[in-house]
């Protein structure tokens, strides 16, 4: 009997480890699939997620407000009333040019525009039939020239200039003409040279009588038919002794747009702009010319020299910029934010979200994780000028330095140097 239990308790004993090593595999099975379940989970989830490192050129600036100056003088005329102007805003005019004709009544004025316009096509068809400025170009140099037109088209439609992306608009449509004309031969105008002439003189047949306004000015210069009422808040001949309280007040002074006309006669222009310390400093140790942006405008970028910087005693400065560059939209500008570019660097612009801090040997070192395959590597950044989310890392020759086409790994789990990655 006693055989008898012993067996029996031996028989229990060895069904009982044989159910928990059973149910340790099953739980450790559970357990396997359920972590590769989890990091398949999280893959999907948390993707590596990369950039291609390549080179940008970003610029170091300072925004300042700042208040232009011109030698510009305004048009005693008045031109209210039905007045048809023979000039366009930013043309340069000669001294005392007539600008403008008015007329009794709205209809001769109207009639007499469309004079203008109908003469100016004239001409073109005119000069186009004759090949005038074409007859001796090349194709090659024809169809350079439409797309100049087309780029200078572009750019001043989204400068918002009108004036300039008509003029633009029609050298590109003369040249598109001329370069049909030099590669398939002419092209008969004479139909449309004819319907031209004849309208021109149905419209003269109409034409009244009229008086002529002139600029009154004794110089030369770039027209414009409205004034900002700022013209003279500050001397342009005093520019090279202005005061941070001059330049305070003006800017101050609110700006009335009105009808009248100017003659702004000097192409040289100056920006004044009130600026801390800290970049007076830097400006007086600059050599050479700086760059002005006008970030609020959309105005073309101005390259521009410094004149004279004025300290005050609040601490900060004025600086006057002599610019020489004109168009119609630079001279339009008065009150505006800008933006003085201190300095240019190239380099591969990397988010502060993708950098990383790693102790080797010691020393804190600042990279990056880039994705080589699927293996993750680190490499070091050459920081050469820091904004407020990213940091442009100069190309480097040698050592582990980030490189031009390196994917940059911006988010992703579980990275360290030498990690393997399954995407």
């Amino acid at each position: 009997m006693a055989a008898k239990h012993r067996k029996k308790r031996r028989t229990s004993r060895f069904g009982t480890e044989h159910r928990v090593r059973r149910a340790l595999i099953v739980l450790l099975v559970l357990l396997l699939a359920g972590f590769g379940i989890y990091e398949a989970y999280s893959l999907n989830q948390n993707p590596i997620r990369t950039f291609t490192a390549v080179q940008e050129t970003m610029r170091d600036t300072v925004r300042a407000t700042a208040f232009i100056l011109r030698d510009e003088q305004s048009i005693q005329a008045d031109l209210s009333g039905y007045t048809v102007l023979f000039v366009q805003d930013g043309e340069r005019v000669e001294a005392d040019a007539t600008i403008a004709a008015r007329f009794p009544d709205a209809g001769s004025a109207q009639r007499y525009a469309q004079s203008i316009d109908l003469r100016r096509d004239y001409e073109r068809y005119v000069a186009l039939s004759a090949g005038r400025e074409y007859s001796s170009m090349k194709v090659t140099s024809l169809m350079r020239n439409a797309a100049d037109s087309m780029c200078a088209f572009l750019q001043a439609t989204d400068y918002g200039a009108i004036d300039s992306a008509r003029r633009s608009e029609t050298a590109y449509l003369d040249r598109e003409t001329a370069l049909e004309i030099a590669i398939g031969g002419s092209i008969d105008l004479s139909g449309k040279i004819a319907e031209l002439s004849q309208k021109i003189q149905a419209q003269d047949a109409m034409e009244g009588d009229y008086e002529t306004i002139s600029t009154g000015v004794e110089n030369g210069g770039y027209f414009f038919s409205e004034t900002d009422g700022c013209e003279d808040v500050l001397s342009y001949d005093d520019v090279g002794s202005l005061t941070v309280e001059q330049l305070q007040t003006a800017l101050k002074e609110k700006t009335t747009h009105a009808d009248g006309g100017k003659v702004v006669k000097s192409h040289v222009w100056y920006i004044a702009a009130l600026v801390d310390a800290k970049t007076a400093e830097t400006l007086s140790d600059q050599k050479g010319s700086v760059g002005i942006c006008f970030p609020q405008t959309g105005v073309q970028d101005v390259t521009a020299q410094i004149e004279y910087i004025n300290a005050g005693a609040d601490g900060r400065s004025v600086v006057v910029f002599r610019c020489i560059e004109v168009s119609e939209q630079l001279l339009r500008l008065r009150k505006e934010e800008i933006d003085i570019v201190l300095g240019e660097q190239t380099g591969f612009k990397v988010p502060n979200t993708a950098i990383r801090v790693l102790d080797i040997d010691g020393e804190q070192v600042r990279g990056v994780y880039v994705l080589r395959g699927n293996i993750v590597s680190f490499r070091r950044l050459n920081p050469v000028l820091t904004g407020e989310d990213y940091v442009l890392s100069a190309p480097s020759m040698t050592g582990n330095y980030l490189r031009l086409y390196d994917e940059i790994i911006s988010g992703g789990k579980n990275l360290h140097d030498g990690a393997v990655v399954y995407q």
